[in-house]
């Protein structure tokens, strides 16, 4: 191939990034960011109900706008046109679902409903559908156990089926008015390649298999029985929906000329399947088999994959076992932890009221030891996605007395998020998945030691840094870049492309067994916790925790 570069598109909770990457070499050249402009950090939010999130699709299209053009001046500083832009990655987050009409404009755009936040984006961490998700569960059992097996044993709230539905109950006009719901990662392809018609929208395997119940067993989507059964109307959005769905080795098509002239690019170059954007992180993570790629940040998604012909492929506590949805020739294992460094922002900025910053409460809480501090909390302050696939649970902390500082606070915070990442873990090896290594990318990875040193010696594993911190718009860039050497006549694996711009830091954390001896201690208790506000019918013996906390804290002091 000639000079040329593949362009990552990351559309994350709060901004969009886009990253250029020389697709010889696999060196990143530059990379750019736009946050949105509507709502509060980009999210439509409800003083009367918390768990509503909601984003304007104008705001990802402006943003994107400004950020190509960021793109196309820090490219231009370096020499390089946009016309040897090659090929185009594109990932976002989800399950986050968009009302369309036929004709693909998004209702929000729409006189009508241009003030109706159920007519915007249902982003991934809206739960205002956990009662449909219940229902789903329950109907599920009763009529296709198998969809069950391949999403962990339960629906969740922030998954496609159910938001559909709770619009279908709250707000019939909307739900009327669309003729379509598309999902976050498929809905910019198509704008980018002048898709008019939503009939003709292709949808990537990555969103539908891990949100929205798809699966060759069953030949596709859900059946129109099932989903009669829930709701009749639901029948008329399946009715839109393909019989087949994409991954990462397809094409979601060529650039159209709009967005090609308005940026200097070349008509008709080719943009891969969208992929939700944790699964571009695993790519860009280098995941490979026998990897665990925890993709930390306001969230955790948790990737591992799985070979072909492996024989169980219904694991409980997880979010999904997709053929496919991260790289070809590979299920795609999906878990993780609705919120992590949102746990730690909250704290900060709701309880703190920003008086104090991240690094102070670091630099106090390195000074600690484990189980210093005599505390113990729960990381369900979103709810918890795995392995409960509960929404309904809520924070907690244990053990605070009138002695209690902020910064231990801040550090039993850190370490609820560790059990919990554990506990995925625990729940993934006991059911056979094997884990050789965990690569953890995200900016909290590069920007905190102190987490994940506790990351380290409450998983009792070596922690592996990503060298790069943008490596969700790297996965997207790869894509990219993928299919830029098809479009080519050259065949070459993801592999192949990783093995040119994935690697790890030097530096990794390892367990310190002194550490792993008191945490050892510390998740028991966690796990007491866990299953005794998670898990319906546990009958456990809670008397004794907060006094072996004690124990734990006087024998550290």
């Amino acid at each position: 191939m000639s000079k040329k570069v593949a362009l990552g598109i990351d559309f994350g909770s709060s901004s969009v990034r886009v990253l250029t990457l020389d697709i010889e070499s696999g060196k990143v050249l530059n990379s750019v960011e736009q946050s949105y402009s509507g709502g509060v950090d980009g999210v439509y939010v409800s003083d009367s109900d918390s768990l509503l999130a909601r984003q304007s699709p104008a705001d990802y299209l402006k943003s994107l706008e400004t950020a190509l053009e960021k793109s196309v001046a820090e490219n231009k500083k370096a020499g390089i046109e946009m016309s040897s832009v090659a090929g185009i990655g594109i990932d976002a987050t989800g399950s986050t679902p968009i009302p369309v009409t036929k004709d693909m404009v998004p209702l929000a755009s729409t006189d009508k409903f241009k003030d109706n936040l159920n007519a915007y984006s249902w982003m991934w961490k809206d739960h205002i559908s956990h009662k449909e998700a219940e229902a789903i569960t329950a109907k599920a059992g009763e009529m296709r156990q198998q969809y069950l097996g391949k999403i962990g044993g339960a629906y969740s709230s922030e998954w496609y089926w159910a938001k559909l539905w709770h619009c279908l109950n709250v707000d019939k006009e909307v739900f009327d008015a669309a003729y379509t719901w598309v999902e976050f990662s498929d809905f910019v392809p198509a704008v980018l390649t002048g898709v008019k018609d939503a009939a003709d929208l292709k949808r990537n395997v990555c969103a539908a298999g891990h949100k929205a119940l798809y699966s060759d067993e069953w030949g596709g989507y859900p059946d129109n029985e099932f989903l009669s059964a829930l709701d009749p109307g639901l029948v008329k959005v399946a009715e839109t929906l393909p019989k087949e769905v994409l991954s990462i080795e397809h094409n979601a098509g060529g650039l159209c000329k709009e967005w090609a002239d308005k940026f200097g690019m070349k008509e008709g170059i080719p943009i891969a399947m969208g992929v939700m954007d944790a699964h571009a992180g695993g790519i860009g993570s280098g995941i490979k088999e026998g990897s665990l790629v925890k993709i930390i940040g306001t969230s955790t998604c948790d990737l591992v994959l799985g070979d072909l012909n492996m024989k169980n492929t219904n694991i409980l506590g997880v979010a999904g076992v997709v053929k496919e949805s991260v790289l070809p020739g590979y299920y795609g294992i999906e878990a993780g932890q609705s919120a992590v460094g949102d746990i730690l922002n909250w704290y900060i900025t709701n309880v703190l009221d920003n008086n104090k910053s991240h690094k102070e409460l670091t630099d106090k809480a390195r000074e600690q030891k484990p189980g210093q501090s005599g505390l113990l909390a729960l990381d369900w302050n979103n709810g918890n996605r795995n392995v409960l696939t509960d929404p309904m649970l809520t924070g907690l902390i244990l053990g605070q007395t009138l002695q209690t500082k902020d910064f231990e606070i801040y550090r039993a915070l850190i370490e609820a998020t560790a059990f919990g990442a554990m506990r995925i873990i625990e729940e993934l090896e006991n059911q056979g998945v094997v884990i050789n290594e965990i690569v953890n990318c995200g900016g909290i990875t590069h920007k905190n030691d102190l987490f994940m040193q506790i990351y380290a010696d409450v998983i009792n594993k070596p922690m592996k840094i990503a060298a790069i911190d943008e490596t969700v718009a790297l996965g997207s860039a790869l894509m990219g870049a993928h299919a830029a050497y098809k479009a080519d006549g050259v065949e070459i694996s993801y592999n192949e492309l990783q093995a040119k711009s994935c690697s790890v830091l030097e530096k990794v954390y390892e367990p310190n067994p002194e550490a792993v001896e008191v945490y050892r201690k510390l998740y028991e208790n966690y796990k007491k916790l866990h299953d005794e506000f998670g898990v319906k019918g546990t009958k456990l013996e809670l008397y004794g925790v907060m006094k072996e906390l004690i124990e734990i804290k006087n024998q550290i002091s």
